[in-house]
């Protein structure tokens, strides 16, 4: 058995459009261009444009017939001026019970009272509007009630008894009406429009409603209504402010007395009759015992030190007191007198002597009167020291007691203070009350709107809605927009290729050409086939020239010019492109060198019956398996330098025939015969088959059928192919409808082969 393992890519020279398409397979998404192809989507939108038209004008013709059958609503507008505060007598209570009018929050606090329910609710109530035909569209009768209660009353023994729900009933009537009034109030607040004008204190209030006459009568209800609001809430805030301030009068008055009362009962209880000339007779009797105090402290302490120093033992004849004595000095005079005078005698006279012992008699009764002296003296000196103290500490007493005295006065006048002050309070609190409440009962008889109508509301002529020509220009331009974004969609969405346009942008691969689709050989193929050479001049025959151009164009300079041609999946055309392009090779050849066309897909054969060759003729598979001759395989086309190498017949092991070393020894010898050789493969994902022949031929023609093969398909083909060295030659687009790529906005390519038709004509008939 051959080896079936898969081989390496080969080691012949890939060429330029290798090398693109290895660049491109590298990333797993294709190229995106680094720019928008805006003649890409001008395209797509030409090649829809009479369907994007036609769903424009049809839901402009809807739209508009929609439009003329609504009924027409008018809206009526009226102007108000809401002030901010006035110069009035009361501003006062206002600045106490209400809000700063001059700032921005007030005035978009009666803008949005405008729009509150309550106004609604009273302008409703006011005018009637639940009866309104405007908001009470009622029902058909055969709306009212479902059709199984109908059947129901018909029969009044199935027929629900209400006899028993008496009060649920009632509760669901009173559930129904207030939802009712809820939706109307709703409704009535959703046709309402409320808009300030900037830098100014206007505002403008309008509503929208399909009778003319309801919707101006509505908008100046609504501005009165408002205006009264307002002044009704201003009145009542002074109103319950004046009740207030009543309450409040009676209780700051008991207070008052009662404060009054407490000041009286203080000053009896104290005495406090004239307490500033106690507090003035206190102060003096303070200043005068201080004075006071300084004096006998003097002598108190001139007494004590004298007292002191005879408590020391000093001799008292040297106390500067006893000596400033007059008794004291007279004695002392005469005791020295008798002592001298007893020292006279004594010298004189024996001491028995009258006159000494009279002498000395008399001396000690001058000195014992001097001691005596000096008893009275000290004695007198303590008794001023013990009266100095005594004195002292009574003035300090007395200066103690004024102090209290003082400090209990401060503590009463303190408290006497307190007392005043809270009468004084309670006083005034009640003054200014009394004052507010004069204002309260005044302001309760007055009353100034600060808002109030500039311009009225009158009855509209030209209604607001529904604007139908807006609505029909919208309509159409919307639908104009819708039906572009929709092709655009449908275009991103669809992976498949009209145009070659699309093969160069969604690619980036070289390409080659376009085989057109003939209607009238739809389910000919043998006859499509021939169309090279019995129509020569027709548009097939020359797309397949201009396909047979590029390939020739690209392997000048190559010595092995073996082709493969293969698609994504069967029924795209490849052997029809294969038979058709080996056609023109060998036109082009001219006798000089012969072409061959070997069919690979041996599990489909076609060829065989295209070239209307006998049953069971001999092919690849009789020269590979059965070892027949190669000659005897070989089958040429009459009138063309042509061979055909046919299937033959089909084997059981197609992929172990066509991966045998014979297959690969039989190329070469064929390579060396024909200067061409075209091999129609099997589709790449059908069968592993055309991986294989990949690794002999020089390029792959990849053929993709055109609006039927996905992006993704031929991605994956092209993977595989390069993935065993399969240079791409090109891609060939099949099977395009000519006729609809001019409908589609690319008749450029149908225009070109009509041209390069009728150029081939003149050129053969010149030849």
């Amino acid at each position: 058995m051959n080896d079936l393992r898969l081989r390496p890519t080969t080691q012949k020279a890939m060429p330029e459009q290798s090398l693109r398409m290895d660049r491109f397979l590298q990333n797993d998404a294709f190229i995106e261009e680094d720019s928008i192809d805006l003649l890409h989507y001008w395209r797509i939108v030409r090649q829809y444009q009479w369907r994007i038209l036609l769903l424009a004008l049809v839901a402009t013709i809807l739209a508009g017939l929609f439009a003329f059958t609504i009924k027409p609503v008018y809206r009526s507008s009226a102007t108000l001026l809401v002030e901010g505060k006035q110069g009035n007598l009361l501003s006062s209570i206002e600045d106490v019970y209400s809000m700063d009018t001059t700032r921005a929050e007030y005035f978009q606090t009666q803008f949005e009272i405008i729009k509150s329910p309550d106004l609604a609710r009273k302008v409703i109530q006011r005018m009637k509007l639940a009866t309104h035909p405007e908001f009470n569209e009622k029902k058909p009768e055969s709306e009212s009630q479902p059709f199984w209660q109908e059947w129901l009353a018909m029969l009044p023994a199935l027929a629900p008894d209400k006899s028993g729900n008496t009060e649920a009933d009632e509760a669901i009537e009173v559930d129904e009406a207030i939802k009712a009034e809820e939706q109307l109030v709703t409704a009535f607040l959703g046709r309402v429009t409320v808009k300030p004008r900037l830098k100014t204190q206007l505002v403008d209030v309008s509503f929208d409603a399909k009778d003319p006459k309801l919707a101006r009568d509505i908008v100046n209800t609504l501005g009165e209504t408002f205006i009264e609001s307002g002044l009704e809430a201003r009145m009542d805030a002074t109103r319950k402010a004046a009740e207030w301030l009543s309450d409040r009068l009676q209780s700051l008055k008991d207070k008052l007395t009662d404060s009054e009362n407490r000041l009286q009962a203080y000053l009896v209880k104290e005495h406090l009759v004239d307490l500033e000339g106690v507090l003035t007779l206190s102060a003096k009797e303070i200043e005068k015992n201080t004075e006071t105090l300084a004096t006998v402290r003097q002598a108190r302490i001139e007494a004590e030190s004298t007292y002191n120093k005879i408590r020391s033992g000093n001799r008292l004849d040297q106390i500067p007191e006893v000596l400033q004595d007059r008794v004291i000095q007279d004695l002392k005079s005469k005791e020295a007198e008798l002592a001298s005078k007893e020292s006279d005698f004594a010298e004189r006279y024996g001491p028995e002597h009258p006159a000494l012992v009279a002498v000395r008699s008399e001396h000690e009764a001058i000195r014992a009167l001097l001691e005596k002296q000096l008893a009275s003296i000290v004695s007198s000196i303590k008794s001023r020291y013990e009266i100095a103290r005594a004195n002292e500490q009574a003035v300090l007493s007395s200066i103690e007691s004024n102090k209290a005295q003082v400090q209990k006065i401060g503590s009463k006048q303190g408290r006497l203070s307190e007392l005043q002050r809270e009468v004084e309070s309670n006083k005034k609190l009640y003054e200014t009350f009394i004052d507010r409440f004069k204002e309260a009962n005044e302001a309760a008889e007055l009353g100034a709107a600060n808002i109030r109508f500039i311009d009225k509301a009158s009855i509209p002529i030209d209604p607001v809605k529904p604007k139908k020509k807006l609505i029909v220009a919208l309509t159409f331009v919307g639908m104009i927009f819708l039906g572009v974004l929709i092709v655009l969609l449908l275009d991103f969405l669809d992976s498949t290729f009209k145009s070659p346009d699309d093969i160069e942008r969604k690619l980036d691969q070289p390409f080659l050409g376009v085989m057109p689709l003939l209607d009238r050989l739809r389910n000919q193929p043998e006859a499509l086939g021939q169309l090279v050479v019995h129509e020569p001049r027709g548009v097939f025959a020359e797309a397949v020239r201009t396909i047979r151009t590029g390939l020739v164009l690209s392997a000048l300079d190559s010595p092995h010019n073996i082709w493969m041609v293969t698609s994504s999946f069967p029924g795209e055309g490849k052997s029809t492109l294969a038979m058709s392009l080996a056609q023109s090779l060998a036109q082009l050849e001219n006798g000089e060198k012969r072409v061959l066309l070997i069919e690979a897909d041996l599990r489909r054969p076609t060829l065989a019956k295209r070239f209307q060759l006998p049953p069971k003729t001999p092919g690849l598979t009789h020269a590979l398996a059965l070892h027949a001759k190669l000659d005897e395989c070989l089958h040429n086309v009459q009138g063309l330098p042509l061979d055909v190498l046919p299937a033959g017949m089909p084997p059981p092991n197609p992929l172990e025939l066509l991966a045998s070393k014979s297959f690969a020894e039989l190329l070469e010898e064929l390579e060396k015969r024909y200067s061409l050789i075209l091999i129609d493969s099997p589709p790449v994902h059908a069968v592993s088959d055309a991986q294989w022949l990949a690794q002999h031929v020089r390029s792959v023609i990849y053929a993709v059928k055109a609006d039927a093969t996905s992006l993704k398909a031929v991605k994956d083909g092209l993977r595989t192919l390069e993935r065993f060295g399969a240079p791409l030659a090109g891609i060939v687009l099949t099977q395009m409808d000519v006729e609809k790529s001019k409908r589609y906005g690319h008749g450029e390519y149908s225009g070109y082969y009509y041209y390069q038709t009728a150029y081939g004509t003149d050129e053969t008939s010149s030849s």
